[in-house]
């Protein structure tokens, strides 16, 4: 039955804020406990760094108190006639609280041991409920302490609002079509955080307010990082690989001899033996969207003749023949060029969770030597996160298409920008900051599809397939780096400056499932003042892009990557790339390549009599191990 206007024994408004008020309540005092209890954390954060983050945690609090709460709400303040509704509305609100307090609880039990928010692990509790038990009654128990005394302060405080009873009258007022107006309007802009359009925010969104990753521990909350992460549906699938063979193996692998490991805790984590000055060389970095080797002539053999610019750049430059890219999609891409970082099955992905672990944040190494550091993508600025991630690890600047002017008359509308406009944009940056060397990526765009019309001049294909659609697309992305190295040359950057061509993934090219045809990407330095063009042909991955980078600005931090130096010519014939296609993994070396579930080989690919897939496996489950445990425990690298 509906109602006109509640009497004054109905109080769902007063009693709806102060359960929103209660839970924010609840979060700010989690975050005060989490700040107090681990404050050797916190310690290097200034007071208005510590009160931002409190303050900015808040719209991350709101956000699952609206998504979890909200709904109920506004069930509770539907007009309807009947107390035991209420009361299971009531109910129903009162055990959201007490699960997200255990949330934040487990979170609060959890963070001392990888100094991160708990994620994906929640969803793995019931694995071993024994050391569960016997923790919770010894180490845990001030805060199991702490959650009871909430538990009973909220049962205390249902049982007195039980003791009402609600009187209703039959008739339906505008007064209640208001509230519930207001009840969406609390829900969907509690959820996305921002009165802006775009993506509602995300765990690589505290990175817009906080510097470090100790602001954005202090920042997050445990139920909002567990959710984004257990809505991705990370599973933990890991192999049996013994942890310390496969860190063992792995930086026989890895590390150089002429690198040193400043803390066996971080035991990928590496610096030069010896001391040595930053260099004040120039760093381009184009992520090209979706490219393949196929359609490059240079590369292929093909006669496609859509690529002339990059068909010289390959002769001019350092050209690597055997390069691959990490996975499938432009994240891990993204990942493993500006971070060396992995994105193997099993851990959170980059933007929804695993940026909880602290990485090698190399544009930020760069800028605290002197250089100018900036990201840009012609997509917008939320696509995969890509610019609040570029923050994250410490890009002066982050922008995307919304910055951007449209440079020229295009024929359609594209989807993902035009890479024109965006490497335009990223020479622009460059010449505003012309004071200081700079490091700068620009991720293009265009050949994504589904393919928009550029200009007139490079519908060359008329076909209206996605191949045609795709190398009409080519074609104008090609001009647009050739465009590019014009202007460096005419503004008197191109000599200083190492350009690195490289794909995200590949798109398109011959219908096979060989690892080789599906990963094989075009990468290319290409510096003719700085590097002597040569061809290189042994196995590299996207994931040796950054320490190639970090050894040629002469920085002596500590990093960590689960690569090398691609111009170091050292055990070569060892170099292997380690790939992630859904949830199996794969190696490819030079004499063949391996598919894994993590339990067996799936497939072999064998090229020449040399290759041995057993000791193959042993690599693939080396480096794999080895990234998964570091990553997850937290111990991948160490904040200096």
């Amino acid at each position: 039955m509906w109602i006109r206007k509640p009497k004054r024994s109905d109080f769902r408004v007063k009693l709806s804020l102060g359960i929103v008020l209660a839970a924010m309540l609840m979060f700010t005092l989690f975050r005060l406990a989490l700040f107090v209890f681990h404050h050797g954390t916190f310690e290097a954060l200034s007071a208005s760094e510590v009160l931002g983050a409190f303050c900015n945690g808040m719209r991350f609090d709101l956000a699952m108190i609206a998504l979890f709460i909200g709904p109920v709400i506004l069930l509770f303040n539907l007009p309807v006639n009947s107390v035991r509704y209420v009361k299971y509305c009531v109910l129903l609100m009162a055990f959201e609280l007490m699960i997200m307090a255990g949330f934040l609880t487990a979170d609060l039990i959890y963070f001392p041991y990888v100094k991160r928010h708990i994620a994906e692990e929640i969803l793995q509790v019931s694995a071993d409920w024994g050391y569960i038990v016997s923790y919770m009654f010894t180490d845990a128990l001030l805060p199991l302490l702490l959650l009871f005394i909430l538990f009973a302060a909220v049962a205390a405080a249902v049982h007195k609002i039980f003791k009402y009873r609600y009187v209703f009258d039959p008739y339906f007022a505008k007064g209640e079509l208001i509230k519930l107006i207001v009840c969406v309007l609390f829900i969907v802009l509690g959820i996305r955080g921002h009165l802006g359009f775009g993506k509602p925010i995300g765990i690589a969104d505290v990175y817009q307010w906080a510097a470090s990753p100790s602001a954005a521990a202090l920042t997050l909350n445990g139920v909002f990082t567990a959710y984004q992460v257990g809505r991705k549906g990370a599973v933990d699938i890991q192999s049996d690989y013994p942890v310390k063979q496969a860190i063992a193996n792995t930086q026989k692998l890895l590390i150089a001899p002429d690198e040193i490991i400043p803390d066996e805790t971080y035991p990928l984590m590496r610096k030069p033996s010896a001391v040595r000055q930053p260099k004040a060389i120039n760093f381009y970095i184009v992520l090209l969207e979706g490219w393949h080797p196929y359609y490059v002539d240079a590369l292929s053999g093909n006669h496609f003749g859509v690529t002339p610019v990059f068909d010289q750049i390959v002769k001019d430059g350092v050209n690597f023949t055997n390069a691959y890219a990490v996975g499938l999609r432009s994240i891990f891409g993204f990942a493993a060029v500006l971070a060396g970082v992995p994105l193997v099955p099993g851990l959170p992905m980059f933007g929804y969770g695993l940026e909880l672990t602290s990485f090698f944040r190399f544009p930020g190494a760069l800028s605290d030597a002197g250089w100018y550091t900036f990201f840009a993508q012609t997509s917008n600025r939320d696509s995969y996160r890509l610019c609040a991630l570029a923050s994250y690890l410490g890009a002066q600047g982050s922008y995307g298409n919304e910055d951007m002017k449209e440079l020229l008359p295009y024929l359609d509308a594209a989807p993902f920008g035009y890479d024109y406009d965006g490497l335009m944009f990223g020479a622009e940056q460059v010449q505003q900051h012309k004071e200081n060397p700079f490091f700068g990526m620009v991720f293009t765009g265009i050949t994504h599809a589904p393919f928009a019309r550029t200009l007139e001049r490079f519908e060359k294909y008329k076909g209206g397939t996605w191949d045609d659609g795709f190398k009409n697309t080519l074609y104008f992305a090609d001009w647009s780096i050739g465009e590019l190295l014009q202007r460096a040359k005419e503004e008197g950057w191109f000599d200083n400056t190492v350009f690195v061509f490289v794909a995200d993934h590949t798109s398109g090219g011959p219908d096979s499932d060989s690892l080789y045809n599906k990963f094989r990407i075009p990468l290319v330095l290409y510096a003719p003042k700085i590097l002597q063009p040569r061809t290189i042909d042994y196995v590299v991955s996207q994931l040796d892009i950054m320490p190639t980078l970090y050894n040629l600005a002469g920085l002596d931090v500590s990093y960590t990557a689960l690569g090398r130096d691609m111009l170091d010519a050292r055990g070569a014939d060892e170099r292997v790339a380690l790939v992630s296609e859904g949830v199996n993994i794969g190696l490819i070396t030079k004499d063949g390549a391996i598919r894994h579930t993590r339990k067996e080989i799936l497939s072999e690919e064998k090229l020449t009599d040399n290759f041995d897939a057993k000791q193959a496996e042993d690599t693939l489950l080396s480096l794999d191990k080895a990234a998964y445990t570091l990553l997850k425990n937290n111990t991948w690298y160490k904040d200096e």
